[in-house]
């Protein structure tokens, strides 16, 4: 079952790049705080979403950095894809607020000291709220992310996207 969910979540995913093809693209880097992953590095890549006014797709992939209980090491990344609507602030127009949701797969693996291993991999919903900065070049942006099933934590990311 959690299988064909997966199957279906990144089909669901690949079907938005048609409608982005000929939309405008940014790739950027990004620094993570999970509040149970701690500490995590990734990359985005926003695509605006032609047939869909103020609409972005939102891809993100974070290798977090978790603490290791005693005995284990802990590996966890996670893969997000999101469609997110654009507010026009009239007054600000540097500034770009978002709110979006869409889907989140989490990996999590542990390796024990006695030799063993285990790994889950879920799938979850995000729900999200952040802000672009500046119009240019190099526009950087924040995020608020709350993972329901999937990594299930609150997410702090702050990047630049080129």
């Amino acid at each position: 079952m959690r299988k064909q969910a997966i199957i279906t979540a990144v089909a669901a995913m690949l079907l938005v790049g048609p409608a982005t093809a000929s939309a405008q693209v940014h790739f950027g880097g990004q620094l993570s705080f999970g509040s149970d992953q701690d500490l995590g590095l990734g990359a985005r890549l926003l695509a605006n979403v032609t047939s869909l006014e103020r609409w972005d797709f939102i891809g993100t992939f974070d290798w977090f950095f978790p603490g290791d209980p005693v005995g284990q090491d802990r590996t966890y990344w996670e893969v997000n894809g999101n469609l997110a609507y654009n507010f026009e602030i009239q007054s600000a127009p540097s500034i770009s607020p978002y709110v979006g949701g869409g889907l989140n797969i989490a990996h999590l693996s542990k390796e024990f000291e006695d030799g063993r291993d285990s790994s889950d991999t879920d799938l979850g919903i995000n729900l999200l709220a952040g802000t672009q900065f500046g119009t240019k070049a190099v526009t950087p942006f924040v995020e608020l992310r709350v993972e329901l099933a999937g990594g299930e934590q609150f997410v702090i990311t702050g990047g630049l996207l080129f």
